[in-house]
């Protein structure tokens, strides 16, 4: 009976350690994709910046 619950124990233990190395790879993905994206050359400032390089 002891050995049972024991058993059960260490079935949940697995369990959530599992699910924690789970979820820390998706954390790690999500975080690997938003370095990724591309980030813009410079900052505009003002709009003309925007219609200069438009014409």
């Amino acid at each position: 009976m002891q050995t049972d619950s024991i058993e059960k124990a260490l079935a949940e233990v697995a369990a959530c350690r599992a699910l924690r190395e789970k979820q820390m790879a998706y954390r790690l993905e999500n975080q690997r994709k938003l370095e990724a994206v591309a980030r813009p050359l410079y900052v505009l400032k003002n709009k003309k910046q925007l219609e200069l390089r438009l014409q």
